[in-house]
C-alpha cells in the first residue's frame, strides 16, 4: 500500500515520524508533502530524510493566499496525488484537511484525518461546516477523547472514529535519576531546595475567530497566577520556554514581556526561547504548567512521561491525563485557582505525597503514550480504512464470482505495489502490523495460498466451516502462535516468543490485550480481561460488565501457569514467576512471584544471580545437554533421598524441589532464569507446620521437620526463552 502523509508546516509536526516509520516497517511505500519550501528546508524535511523517506512540494495549502490562488493550488494537489498513484492520504492540521477533502473527491483514494487539537472546533461557523466536511473522512482518528466527542456530537458515525494519541518516546522522555536532576538544576542556576515551575509552549498570537484578545496557550493566565502565587508568599522560579510562533508571536511574546515586568514576581519569571531538547528543564522542575483555553494534550504527554506532575486547565483532553493522581485541574481562565495549585505544589515538594504523585504520572505515561505501539495501531487503522473503503466500493458478486475470486490466479509483475502480507492480516485482525520478518510468517506464496483458503472457507455451511477452522487454528497454535496470536486480535511488537499457548491463553476477549515487543510467554499462561464474578448479579442488573485491558511492556517474561488479571499493566522487563497471579501493575524491572503475586527482586539482581548459576549449556543441542546435566549432577541423583541434605560446597547450582512456584523445564524451548533468594518461609510453600505448630504431635515429625530447615529455597523461574 502506498500512503501520502501530508502537513501544512515542516516547523513543528515531528510527530508524524514515527508514523511513517512505522508503516514503512511494515512495507507500505510512504511519501510525505510539505509546502515550499519547507519540503526543502524544515526540521521534518531534514529528519525525514536522515530516514530516507522522501519528500515532495505540496502545492496546498498555500499560506496567505487568495482564494482563487487556493483553489489553483487545489486543483495542482490533486494532479500531485494522481502522479503518486497512492492508496491512501493520511493528513494532519485542519488546513490540510479542507484540502485534501477537496482535492480528492471522486478519486478512488481513501482519506484518513488526524486531528491534532481542537482549537478550530472552538470556532462556531467551522464547527457547523465541519458537520458537513467530517463526512468526507473516511476515517478519522481523534488524538483525544475529547475531540472524539466533539466529532460523535457532530454527527460522524462511531465506527469512522478511532482515538489515538500521537504518544512520546517513554525511552527518550523518562524520570530523572537524583543525580541528573541535581546536574540540570546546577547547569540551569537553581538551588537545590528551589521550587520550579516550567511551561513549555509557543506563544501563539490571538485569534480573531477563536478566543479573540486572547492566546490560546493562557500566558496571561499563567503571570497572573504567578503574581497572586507570590503576593501569598510564594517562592520560587517560572520557566516560561518557547518562543513566538512566526514573526506575530514573537510581537506577542515581546509585548506580554514589557507589560509584565513591573508586576509582583515578575524578577521569579525566566523567559527561555525554544529549545530542540526539554528534558533538562523536565528534570529541574517540581510541576509543569498548562494554562490553555484549549488543547488536546500538549505537553503534558512529555511532562507526565518524565514523571512531572502537571498544574493544568480543564481544556480539552487534559482532565483525561491530569487528575488527583497526577497533578492539579483547575477552571479555564481561573487565575486564582491555578495559583492555589502552585501554592500546594510548593507546599508538597519533597514530601512522600509528592513521590508517590511522580510515579503515578510516569503510569499514566506509560499506559496511554507510548508512541510505538500508537504509531503501529495508526497503521493498522489506515489499513482497515483502505480495506474497508474498498470492500465498499467493489459490487455485488454471485457466489461464483466468490469462488473464482478466491482460487490463487497465475502470479504476474503488479503494476502497483500491494500491502505486505504482514500488513494485510494486521488490517484484517485489527492487531498490531509487524514486519514479516519478525513475526516468523511464511513466506509470501503461503501466504497468499493461506488467504485463499480462508476465503473458500467463508463460502463453507456453518458447521463444516467451523471444523475447518478449527482445525486450521490447531495448525496454527503448532506451526506459527504468534500468527495465531494476532489473527485472534492480539496486538503484539517484535520477536515475541509464545511457547505452548492454546485458544484459552488469550482469553474471551483477545483484542484487548497489547504485548510489546521480545515478550515471552510460557505454556498455561492465562489473560483474563473480564470479571466472570458479576455474572451473579444479572438477575438485578442485565447489563452488568466489568472488563479492562491488560498491557505488557518490552522483554517482559511470564512463567509458567502465571495468571494476568483484568486491567493489569505490566512494565518493561518484569519477570512474573511460574504460577504468580498478578493483580496489580508492576513497575518496570521488577521481579514478581506470588498469589497475589508481589515483588521479590529486581531486574539487575536477578541477572546477576542468573549469571552466577548458569552452567553454560544455553547453545548446546538437547542431546548434549542430556549427557551433561547426568554427568553433573550424577552426585546429587544417585544421593539417599532419606539423607540429611548438606551444603553443596562447589559453585554449580543445587537443583530446587518441585513446587508450585518452579519447573523441572527439559523442553529446549523452556529456559531456566533465576530470582533473588529469599526465606523458605517466603518462596516455599507451606507443606508442613508453621513454626511453633505441632510442637506435641512427637518423633514422627521430626524427619519432615528437618527436611523442611535443611530444604534450599528456589529461585528458579520457568517462562519463554
Amino acid at each position: 500500500m502506498k500512503i501520502a502523509t501530508l502537513v501544512k508546516t515542516g516547523d513543528g509536526p515531528l510527530w508524524i515520524i514515527p508514523q511513517v516509520l512505522a508503516a514503512r516497517a511494515v512495507g507500505d511505500e510512504v511519501v510525505v508533502l510539505l509546502p515550499a519550501p519547507h519540503h526543502r528546508d524544515s526540521r521534518v524535511a531534514r529528519e525525514l530524510a536522515d530516514h530516507g523517506v522522501p519528500v515532495v512540494e505540496s502545492p496546498a495549502p498555500l499560506a496567505g493566499a487568495s482564494l482563487p490562488a487556493q483553489l489553483a493550488a487545489v486543483g495542482r494537489l490533486r494532479t500531485t496525488l494522481r502522479d503518486l498513484d497512492v492508496d491512501v492520504v493520511h493528513y494532519h492540521l485542519y488546513a490540510s484537511a479542507l484540502v485534501v477533502r477537496l482535492a480528492t473527491l471522486g478519486t478512488p483514494i481513501t482519506r484518513v484525518h488526524m486531528v491534532a487539537g481542537p482549537l478550530y472546533l472552538d470556532n462556531t461557523l467551522i464547527r457547523r461546516a465541519e458537520r458537513v466536511l467530517c463526512r468526507l473522512d473516511h476515517l478519522l482518528i481523534a488524538s483525544s477523547a475529547d475531540i472524539r466527542n466533539r466529532y460523535q456530537a457532530l454527527g460522524l458515525p462511531a465506527h469512522r472514529i478511532r482515538t489515538y494519541p500521537y504518544g512520546v518516546d517513554l525511552d527518550h522522555f523518562s524520570p530523572a535519576p537524583p543525580e541528573r536532576r541535581r546536574a540540570a538544576r546546577t547547569d540551569l542556576g537553581f538551588d537545590t531546595d528551589e521550587f520550579v515551575a516550567v511551561c513549555v509552549a509557543y506563544f501563539y498570537p490571538p485569534k480573531r475567530l477563536v478566543h479573540p484578545g486572547r492566546g490560546v496557550k493562557g500566558h496571561e493566565v499563567l503571570l497572573e497566577a504567578w503574581s497572586r502565587f507570590v503576593e501569598r508568599g510564594g517562592r520560587g522560579t517560572l520557566i516560561l520556554l518557547g518562543g513566538g510562533y512566526g514573526e506575530a508571536g514573537e510581537r506577542y511574546r515581546d509585548q506580554l514581556r514589557a507589560t509584565w515586568a513591573s508586576r509582583p514576581g515578575a524578577d521569579q519569571v525566566r523567559w527561555v526561547d525554544s529549545v530542540l531538547d526539554v528534558r533538562p528543564f523536565y528534570a529541574a522542575a517540581d510541576v509543569n504548567v498548562v494554562s490553555s483555553w484549549s488543547e488536546g494534550y500538549g505537553s503534558g504527554q512529555e511532562a507526565t512521561a518524565c514523571g512531572v506532575p502537571t498544574v493544568a486547565t480543564a481544556a480539552g483532553g487534559l482532565p483525561e491525563v491530569v487528575d488527583d493522581e497526577t497533578g492539579w485541574l483547575v477552571d479555564l481562565g481561573d487565575a486564582a485557582a491555578l495559583a492555589e495549585a502552585l501554592l500546594d505544589a510548593a507546599a508538597s515538594r519533597g514530601t512522600p505525597a509528592a513521590g508517590r504523585r511522580a510515579e503515578a504520572t510516569r503510569r499514566r505515561a506509560e499506559q496511554m503514550f507510548d508512541r510505538r505501539l500508537l504509531s503501529q495501531d495508526i497503521v493498522a487503522a489506515l489499513h482497515t480504512a483502505a480495506t474497508n473503503r474498498s470492500a465498499a466500493a467493489r459490487p455485488t458478486a454471485t457466489a461464483f464470482d466468490r469462488l473464482r475470486a478466491a482460487v490463487p490466479a497465475p502470479r504476474r509483475p503488479a503494476r502497483r505495489r500491494q500491502a505486505t502480507p504482514a500488513s494485510t492480516a494486521a488490517s484484517v485482525s485489527g492487531s498490531a502490523p509487524v514486519s514479516t520478518a519478525a513475526s516468523g510468517s511464511t513466506a509470501a506464496s503461503g501466504s497468499g495460498a493461506s488467504a485463499a483458503g480462508l476465503s473458500l472457507l467463508r463460502l463453507l455451511p456453518g458447521l463444516p466451516r467451523r471444523v475447518v477452522w478449527a482445525a486450521y487454528r490447531s495448525y496454527l497454535l503448532r506451526t506459527d502462535p504468534v500468527r495465531y496470536a494476532r489473527r485472534i486480535g492480539v496486538r503484539m511488537g517484535e520477536d515475541c516468543r509464545l511457547v505452548e499457548i492454546t485458544p484459552a491463553t488469550f482469553g474471551t476477549e483477545p483484542y484487548l490485550i497489547r504485548l510489546g515487543h521480545r515478550v515471552g510467554i510460557a505454556g498455561g499462561v492465562r489473560f483474563i480481561t473480564h470479571d466472570g464474578a458479576v455474572t451473579r448479579l444479572r438477575r438485578e442488573h442485565p447489563d452488568i460488565d466489568v472488563v479492562a485491558p491488560i498491557r505488557v511492556g518490552d522483554g517482559a517474561m511470564i512463567g509458567l501457569n502465571a495468571v494476568i488479571m483484568p486491567g493489569v499493566t505490566i512494565g518493561a522487563d518484569v519477570l512474573v514467576a511460574a504460577g504468580a497471579v498478578v493483580m496489580r501493575d508492576i513497575s518496570a524491572g521488577s521481579v514478581v512471584a506470588g498469589a497475589p503475586a508481589r515483588v521479590i527482586s529486581d531486574i539487575e539482581q536477578w541477572e546477576r544471580r542468573a549469571l552466577a548459576r548458569s552452567v553454560g549449556t544455553g547453545r548446546m543441542s538437547p542431546s548434549r545437554k542430556r549427557e551433561v546435566f547426568l554427568a553433573r549432577f550424577a552426585a546429587q541423583l544417585d544421593a539417599d533421598l532419606d539423607a540429611a541434605p548438606t551444603a553443596d560446597a562447589s559453585p554449580t547450582p543445587t537443583p530446587a524441589p518441585a513446587t508450585a512456584s518452579t519447573t523441572a523445564a527439559t523442553s529446549p524451548s523452556k529456559v531456566a532464569v533465576g530470582t533473588a533468594d529469599r526465606p523458605a518461609a517466603e518462596t516455599a510453600p507451606e507443606t508442613g507446620p508453621r513454626a511453633g505448630e505441632g510442637a506435641e504431635s512427637g518423633a514422627g515429625q521430626e524427619p519432615a521437620a528437618k527436611a523442611k530447615r535443611g530444604r534450599k529455597p528456589s529461585d528458579i523461574v520457568s517462562v519463554a526463552k
